[in-house]
């Protein structure tokens, strides 16, 4: 009979501890998802900041472009050379 009870105690206590095991390993992978997903919100927040900062940078150096366009045929007129 003492044994009985005993054993449902260890196998009460082993549940118990399992129980906070799964519950500290839940909890820490929340933690850790919680993390990710704050890094993943700053890495996609960087990546517009760049991906906007190239597209500024692609008009500005095609407004470049076009205006060195624009001088080139000036300096062409002026100098009377036809193509």
């Amino acid at each position: 009979m003492r044994s009985k009870r005993t054993a449902r105690k260890l196998k009460s206590a082993w549940i118990g501890y399992r129980a906070s095991d799964a519950e500290q390993l839940v909890s820490s992978l929340n933690k850790e998802r919680m993390q990710a997903e704050k890094l993943l919100r700053e890495e996609r927040e960087l990546f517009h900041a760049a991906l906007e900062r190239k597209k500024q940078r692609d008009a500005e150096l095609k407004q470049l472009l076009a205006d060195a366009l624009v001088e080139e045929r000036r300096w062409i007129e002026r100098a009377g050379i036809h193509g």
